[in-house]
């Protein structure tokens, strides 16, 4: 699956920026230059997740009108979305962080 392969690039990305000596950890003054431009692939991939997880709320979407039979952990979230017993809704961003750490 396509979506599969980008999915495990970005997560490979992710760790391999995480664990990258930078400069502006232990230089604090220098952080602001952002040097080896650590920060800015850091907010690029940030996005690329962002835009992802957009896409799957999107096509989940699509596919639930059709099919109302079907449960799973998104489905139960996006029924969320609208209004929950006290009231409270939840937001697209809560579902992304709430799918982002169901996966650990």
């Amino acid at each position: 699956d396509p979506r599969a392969d980008e999915f495990k690039s970005m997560v490979v990305e992710l760790m391999v920026l995480a664990g990258v000596f930078n400069v502006g950890d232990f230089i604090p003054a220098l952080e602001w230059l952002d040097l080896q431009g650590v920060q800015a692939k850091m907010k690029k991939l940030h996005k690329r997740f962002d835009a992802f997880l957009s896409s799957i709320l999107e096509d989940h979407n699509k596919v639930s009108e059709s099919d109302e039979k079907h449960q799973n952990l998104l489905t139960t979230l996006l029924s969320l979305k609208d209004v929950n017993e006290d009231g409270d809704k939840i937001n697209d961003t809560e579902i992304k962080a709430l799918l982002l750490v169901s996966n650990q």
